[in-house]
């Protein structure tokens, strides 16, 4: 697989802005990559698809907690290899023990994928476990087994360094609900993903280093989504409720349709999501819609998850479905973490990054 990514990596602008903006035409196309080698651009939309939602049919994304992690790196289980995504900077000066530094925005790197092991489980940790969680996506449908950790460092420790400011709610923001709503969605033209036949990992690669190298966040806070809602947000968001339907039904943000999280890649499904608005997932902690956010980013549309979900925006468990934001985590005072090249009392080297 590595050597067709490599070449597929080298096919240029011109390539890049055939595959990620889509093009009018459906018939198949031809480009040159290094050392004049044509290639056939043919319709991939559906190969793709078949991707994501074999991902989704799996359900969410499973996450460690800190509790757990640290139960695994006090008995030495050689069965887990963590991964920091956090910047570099932050990796050095604070780590879990025994983990290793892929900043973010080198998560689809090929070199750095090439390290990864497929044969343990990879424990993924950020900030504050959003971009984990659409990294976590991302290398399982590259065939990695994944976890991120729930809710990334700011479980683990209360450091402000560590967790980048972005400091864990204290309590939800009890913004309203609703109940009953009709809402009628209107059928879009899907995208079009123009690639080399039989080289959908290498697309996948390519596609999301692309949104990487954008900066690409791929969430929406509360504050942000619901002033842009008592505006005019409902000409530039869909709201895409991926809940189950019992809680959607006992409660959900105004605007917002059901479609839950393991039929979001359906073809019925796809065909309800507009080009032209950004694409707002509201899972039940966040996570699912991070995870969601990043495999529709990979078929070409806008999309984003509402941070940390309902738990935050609401403190009503019975018609969020999940326990508010507030009791999701409990930091313990004795989760260390060490400076890189970290050196324990006996002298010993302790699991250096």
């Amino acid at each position: 697989m590595k050597d067709r990514i490599g070449m597929f990596m080298l096919l240029g602008l011109s390539f890049l802005m055939l595959t990620l903006a889509g093009c009018s035409s459906t018939n198949s196309s031809v480009v040159y990559g290094s050392e004049s080698e044509e290639l056939i651009l043919v319709e991939q939309f559906e190969a793709v698809r078949q991707v994501m939602d074999n991902f989704f049919s799996c359900g969410r994304i499973v996450s460690i907690r800190a509790e757990d992690l640290h139960e695994i790196i006090e008995e030495q289980n050689e069965d887990y290899y963590l991964v920091d995504i956090r910047a570099n900077q932050d990796f050095t000066k604070n780590n879990i023990a025994g983990s290793v530094s892929i900043p973010y925005a080198e998560t689809l790197d090929v070199k750095k994928l090439e390290t990864l092991p497929k044969d343990k489980t990879i424990v993924i940790i950020d900030y504050n476990g959003h971009q984990a969680a659409q990294t976590a996506a991302t290398w399982k449908q590259l065939g990695y087994k994944t976890m991120p950790l729930y809710y990334g460092i700011q479980s683990w420790t209360n450091e402000l360094a560590a967790i980048n400011y972005d400091v864990f709610p204290s309590k939800p923001l009890e913004f309203p609900l609703v109940t009953e709503e009709e809402i009628s969605v209107a059928e879009h033209k899907l995208p079009e993903i123009l690639y080399p036949e039989d080289e959908t990992e290498a697309y996948i690669t390519q596609t999301v280093n692309t949104y990487l190298d954008r900066n690409y966040k791929g969430i929406i806070t509360a504050e942000e989504l619901q002033a842009s809602l008592s505006s005019d947000g409902e000409k530039q968001y869909m709201l895409i409720d991926i809940r189950e339907p019992k809680h959607y039904k006992m409660g959900h943000v105004e605007g917002a349709i059901n479609i839950p999280l393991h039929k979001l890649a359906e073809m019925k499904s796809l065909k309800s999501y507009p080009q032209d608005k950004r694409i707002v997932l509201i899972g039940y902690d966040g996570l699912d819609g991070s995870q969601a956010a990043r495999a529709l980013v990979t078929l070409s549309y806008d999309a984003v998850a509402l941070k940390y979900g309902m738990s935050y925006w609401s403190s009503n468990e019975t018609v969020t479905g999940i326990i508010p934001i507030n009791n999701q985590v409990k930091v313990r005072e004795d989760y260390l973490l060490l400076p890189l090249n970290y050196l324990a009392p006996t002298t010993a080297v302790a699991g250096c990054a």
